[in-house]
């Protein structure tokens, strides 16, 4: 069933030169390569070799069936949810008729699929462009006599644009770019502090237009864009083996000094409750900067990016310390650094090592008193006496100023201290935090527990109809890791309120080495869910292939931690919901994010701007993608290396949220990264 092959498919942009089935689906006899969105045997072509058209108009698709001897061709179908109908189709032929009047721009997902092997079928997305629409803008503080950019984008309308200022003045220092295409910026070097509002209007060739206000904030030269108190969780590599870090900081907001506190530990070292003292926070441009992190024992420095709310975002450690890391931090709450606020029940996932070099991963469920003692379950792969459906027990100190504390761990008389920082009411970071060189190095989080009473219906969560499963793990080679890394979805639950069994449909991207399996797909996949903790398995099973089982701990809403017990790179997961499928209004947006959870020295990084818009890929990479409304999976085509690849699998976890890997093929590694929108 999946081909484990080196395999290279530039993703050829359906949206902007044509339709492609280059192949690649497991599950097909008839395997002719990599797919863009899982059709395989079909191929899409259209005479204009675009698929943007405007309201009220038709394209045609054609289809070709590989191997289709009898000619007998394809039955055609529109994804649910999709905007336009179907005018008229032949086996070989389709004329999409656009709605009459569009706001913006829509999307609509056609399925081809073959007549004599139903197997075998492709899709395309076409967009609708209508009236336009300039998408409200994130916009992010300037800084006095510092580089400045933000970014606009109208979606619907007909190029080439004109976009003006139509009243009120920029700041002295900033203008518009005289940029004709859908997005444009308003950059320099502001002179002076202020706030000034400017409506922007944008014409395009039909002189249709449309306006927004845009308010943009001046701040005096040493402000951050950060300000406030934020915790955060950074995992890599030193030495090529688990450095794990996290910790709360604080950021003033007149001066950017940054104090704090941390725990890190590496094969080289550990800091156990470190004092942040004289760091200093700097904006650089748009939405990211730098910041310093200055201890008793170190002093080090992270880039960082933000979304606009200033409330989360992604760091990345750059300096020459030889840590090689990145994370993400988030706003803390301080009302929650207090038991009254933490007791229930919670899930979580650690991964790293076991101090031996050998990687460990625990996950599992515990329930939290109002004296911070906890009772659970967890599994792990410990080399020795490794722990199934172990017992778990804890005991929490109270939350200090920092939202930090430290909880002693035991799994089946195992012992595993961690140092443990609140974010909120329903999310908590967690590292090792002795300093001893020959104990564990791991780092994760905990997760509020929604439910009390689990069934099978917990995994996909109430109401949620899918979830992305990001997995990975990691071997020795050569004296560095090798990455394995997956993305699935699950879909197509047959879960029944107060069943502990049923099954779910799961499509698997795996990379393992520079060895690529494209979208895989297990049908009607067995799993079973414990009532009394949410403790689940997985099993993975198909013709031609290996059976594979996973554990999982879920949220009871669609999320949870999986770990594969017999797997040789120890593969852990973090499972998310994916919410707002089909994505068929997906909009033109503008994502920040980085490497979640390093498990190779290369490459690790932080993106401050990826524009998703009508196909294209722009900001901080250029290149092209295929998004799939009826699952939310995108194929992506990037001008360099990025996640270890210059293709991409994108799955959106909503339009606000997505997760990525690389195709790790132009290098022996890739990475996993999470993306939040502006």
């Amino acid at each position: 069933m999946k081909n484990s092959v080196l395999i290279k498919c530039l993703v050829i942009l359906l949206m902007l030169t044509g339709l492609v089935g280059c192949g690649g689906h497991g599950g097909s006899s008839n395997n002719v390569g990599v797919t863009t969105g899982g059709g395989v045997g079909v191929s899409l072509t259209t005479p204009t070799g675009s698929t943007v058209i405007y309201e009220g108009t038709q394209i045609e698709i054609d289809a070709t069936v590989l191997g289709d001897a009898s000619n007998a061709g394809v039955t055609w179908s529109l994804v649910a949810g999709s905007v336009g109908t179907i005018a008229s189709q032949t086996p070989t032929k389709l004329i999409y008729q656009a709605p009459a009047s569009v706001v913006g721009a829509f999307s609509a997902t056609v399925i081809a699929t073959s007549i004599t092997s139903p197997t075998e079928y492709s899709q395309a997305s076409i967009t609708v462009n209508g009236t336009p629409v300039i998408l409200t803008p994130a916009i992010f503080p300037a800084n006095e006599k510092v580089a400045y950019g933000t970014y606009l984008s109208v979606a619907g309308g007909t190029p080439p644009y004109v976009w003006s200022i139509s009243a009120g003045t920029l700041p002295a220092g900033l203008s518009l770019s005289g940029s004709t295409s859908a997005s444009t910026s308003i950059q320099g070097t502001p002179t002076a502090p202020g706030i000034s509002t400017v409506t922007v209007l944008v014409t395009d060739y039909n002189g249709l237009t449309a306006s927004q206000d845009v308010t943009l904030t001046v701040s005096p030269q040493t402000a951050c864009l950060l300000a406030g108190q934020y915790a955060y969780l950074s995992m890599g590599l030193y030495q090529a083996y688990p450095a794990v870090r996290a910790g709360s900081f604080t950021v003033n907001a007149t001066t950017g000094v940054v104090t704090g506190m941390f725990d890190a530990k590496n094969s080289g070292g550990a800091s156990s409750g470190a004092a942040l003292t004289d760091g200093l926070c700097a904006t650089r441009a748009q939405n990211y900067g730098e910041m310093t992190m200055v201890s008793a024992s170190r002093n080090e420095k992270f880039n960082y990016v933000t979304a606009s709310s200033l409330n989360l975002g992604h760091l990345q450690q750059n300096d020459s310390t030889g840590d090689l890391a990145a994370g993400q931090f988030t706003r803390q709450d301080s009302a929650a650094f207090n038991f009254n606020q933490l007791q229930g029940a919670w899930v979580f996932g650690v991964v790293g090592d076991d101090g031996q070099k050998n990687r460990l991963v625990e996950i599992g469920q515990l329930s939290l008193d109002a004296s911070g003692a906890a009772i659970g379950v967890a599994d792990n792969n410990a080399v020795s006496n490794a722990a199934v459906n172990g017992t778990l027990s804890a005991l929490f100190t109270v939350p200090d100023a920092n939202g930090r504390g430290t909880v002693t761990w035991q799994v089946n008389g195992q012992s595993l201290p961690m140092a443990y920082y609140v974010v909120d009411a329903n999310s908590i970071y967690l590292v090792s935090n002795d300093t001893s060189l020959t104990t564990p190095r791991v780092a994760g989080r905990m997760t509020r527990q929604s439910g009390l009473n689990f069934d099978s219906t917990s995994l996909t969560g109430p109401g949620i109809t899918s979830s992305v499963l990001s997995l990975w793990g990691s071997t020795s080679g050569q004296s560095q890791p090798n990455a394995t890394v997956a993305l699935a979805r699950l879909s197509g639950s047959t879960a029944q309120t107060g069943n502990a069994s049923a099954a779910v449909d799961v499509a698997l991207d795996t990379v393992a080495s520079g060895a690529v399996d494209v979208y895989a797909t297990y049908a009607a996949q067995s799993y079973s869910v414990a009532a009394i903790n949410g403790r689940g398995s997985l099993t993975l099973s198909a013709s031609g292939a290996a059976t594979r089982t996973l554990v999982f701990y879920t949220d009871g809403a669609g999320g949870g931690y999986f770990l594969e017990p017999s797997s040789a790179a120890g593969n852990f997961g973090i499972l998310q919901p994916q919410i707002g499928v089909p994505f068929t209004s997906f909009a033109a947006t503008y994502f920040q994010g980085g490497t979640m959870f390093a498990v190779a020295t290369a490459p690790i990084s932080t993106l401050a701007q990826l524009l998703l818009q009508n196909g294209s890929l722009s900001g901080a990479v250029s290149g092209s993608y295929a998004l799939y409304a009826d699952t939310g999976r995108v194929v992506a085509s990037v001008s360099r290396i990025l996640l270890g690849g210059s293709d991409l699998v994108i799955y959106l976890l909503s339009a606000n949220a997505l997760v990525a890997m690389g195709d790790g093929l132009n290098s022996q590694n890739s990475q996993i990264a999470w993306f939040e929108a502006f």
